[in-house]
């Protein structure tokens, strides 16, 4: 009895341990996907203000994002939208014709004054980012266009953090898709995947802040 009760004191301080691991975990992602969206809104303010980005020559505005995206690398993709929602300047110099008006963060950016944020799947690259779209206004107020700057989660998702024994970062959506995790997980909480209806989104709504808990399968 002895023994099993060690065991069970052991079980229980290595739990504790793990579980204040991984809050710190959680928490440095939280503080470095903040630090990213600022530094966003920061790049937004002086693009906004950056006359190659009025000029109506698609190309050479294109061109001028594409060096502006190789600076910062932690971006999939930044463009500018037109008010009628259409895509103008695109830093990927695609040269594709897309109508943004069903992007629920441009909807928002039309009435917005700061920036506006979106976990999705881009449409140009396919991968997991977090919008942050600005809306660039004259001094009437009257909407020029919409800096949209695609910010990679998985870079996010793999920043260093101290490491747990047997876990794993993902981000998910408030509709319960997962949008990063490992790459090769095939399961089902595989990249892609929707965890609505499972007791872990269930469990993820009804918090209101960091939380943890314990499974005992």
């Amino acid at each position: 009895l002895l023994v099993l009760a060690r065991f069970l004191q052991d079980r229980e301080a290595g739990v504790h341990a793990d579980s204040q691991r991984l809050a710190l975990l959680a928490q440095g992602v939280v503080q470095d996907l903040n630090d990213r969206i600022q530094g966003t809104a920061q790049l937004h303010f002086g693009l906004a203000r950056a006359r190659d980005l009025d000029s109506d020559d698609r190309a050479a505005c294109s061109a001028f994002l594409s060096e502006v995206r190789e600076t910062y690398p932690q971006y999939t993709g930044i463009l500018t939208i037109r008010p009628d929602g259409r895509l103008f300047c695109d830093s990927l110099q695609s040269g594709r014709e897309l109508d943004l008006n069903n992007r629920n963060y441009f909807r928002r950016a039309l009435t917005a004054h700061d920036i506006v944020l979106e976990p999705t799947f881009g449409r140009l690259t396919g991968q997991a980012v977090l919008q942050v779209a600005y809306p660039a206004r004259a001094a009437d107020d009257r909407l020029r266009f919409v800096l949209l700057a695609s910010l990679s989660l998985a870079r996010v998702a793999t920043a260093e953090m101290p490491e747990v024994a047997g876990s794993r970062v993902m981000v998910i959506d408030t509709k319960g898709t997962v949008l990063t995790g490992p790459a090769l997980d095939r399961g089902p909480m595989a990249v892609g995947r929707s965890l609505a209806g499972t007791p872990l989104h269930a469990w993820l709504q009804a918090q209101h802040g960091a939380a943890s808990a314990r499974s005992e399968e």
